[in-house]
């Protein structure tokens, strides 16, 4: 149940996010064209804003199986294996999840320490390299949770893809691209 609202949470916030960073846009390229007037801040405040939706987005890819995969080996293997794959590889990625997440950590409390500010709006650096350790957290988490149910046999999270030859059948007299 939480799971499902921090989900939401993050689609609202990473479209939220999203959106604003093309309006900001929108509104410099608005500026620097029709009013010959470019705002000094947008590339930083579009920049800044875009980050934090990729950061988010990269959560809520892993978690909704959006995300890249090459499978060509994986199809071929036995259910055991991929089972034992699949546990592995999510447990690996959230190995790596918190390296980052720690790593994170410590690049805010240098940027911290260092006082540092962006040119234009003069926002603290450290401010900025927030959705590092949130977003990396937040894989870390989806991670854990693929794991754990790998290592339960949820087959729709071991076997969850559908092939291209299925897809193909599934779509043919539907009006889909099947040929």
């Amino acid at each position: 149940m939480w799971l499902r609202r921090l989900g939401k949470a993050e689609e609202f916030l990473s479209g939220l996010l999203f959106v604003s960073g093309v309006l900001v846009s929108l509104y410099a390229v608005i500026m620097r064209y029709i009013f010959n007037m470019p705002p000094a801040w947008s590339l930083e405040i579009f920049e800044f804003l875009m980050v934090w939706s990729v950061f988010i987005g990269f959560a809520i890819a892993l978690r909704s199986n959006h995300h890249i995969v090459v499978d060509l080996l994986y199809d071929k293997l036995s259910y055991p294996v991929k089972r034992f794959v699949s546990t592995l590889s999510n447990l690996i990625g959230a190995g790596y999840s918190i390296f980052m997440t720690i790593t994170g950590i410590k690049m805010i409390a240098l940027a911290y320490e260092q006082k540092i500010v962006t040119i234009d709006v003069g926002i603290p650096i450290w401010i900025t390299y927030v959705i590092m350790p949130v977003g990396m957290a937040l894989m870390a988490l989806y991670f854990f949770v693929k794991a754990f149910k790998a290592i339960k046999g949820d087959r729709e999270e071991i076997m969850g893809h559908i092939d291209h030859e299925q897809y193909l059948k599934e779509t043919q007299g539907k009006g889909g691209l099947g040929v």
